[in-house]
């Protein structure tokens, strides 16, 4: 009696977890990463549609995704939602209108803490996350790199601080 009320408890407990992986493994931002498209995430993205700052950030936060192409996914994040919306952890604290950068086999990340009122810092992560050449004024605009790291048995994104 004890072995079978061990194999269901066990069967269950398995259950539990595929369910719980396939509900991280089957969301937007998961499969954009295994797509491997450059990933975009924004923070509190919109607290207030008549803060001027906000509609700066907001100009060119859509002219770059109007022009990024398929290769790009552009993700929300309210960071004091619970649980949160994304399978995604910070190791740090995100500020309104930061911006995060990922993509699959680069090797680093970026997070712009704060609002991204310069065009040149979305030039700077799209050259370098297409390949292509940067000139040299634009590394003046590089956000600050993070590592990223994709946990597969629990679907989970992981950004931490550079070490």
């Amino acid at each position: 009696m004890k072995l079978l009320r061990s194999s269901i408890t066990l069967g269950l407990a398995l259950l539990i977890s595929a369910c719980a992986s396939a509900d991280t493994a089957t969301h937007p931002l998961v499969e954009a990463w295994h797509a491997g498209k450059a990933i975009v995430i924004t923070t509190s993205p919109n607290p207030d549609n008549t803060d001027e700052t906000y509609g700066d950030f907001a100009h060119y936060l859509n002219n770059f995704a109007a022009s990024a192409g398929d290769h790009w996914a552009f993700f929300a994040l309210d960071p004091q939602a619970s649980p949160p919306k994304l399978p995604i952890e910070f190791g740090f604290t995100l500020t309104h209108y930061s911006v995060v950068f990922i993509k699959q086999n680069e090797a680093q990340g970026y997070v712009y803490p704060g609002p991204i009122l310069e065009p040149q810092v979305y030039d700077f992560v799209q050259r370098q996350f297409e390949g292509r050449e940067i000139p040299d004024y634009l590394y003046q605009f590089s956000p600050d790199e993070v590592q990223v790291d994709f946990e597969e048995e629990n679907g989970l994104l992981r950004v931490d601080t550079k070490t």
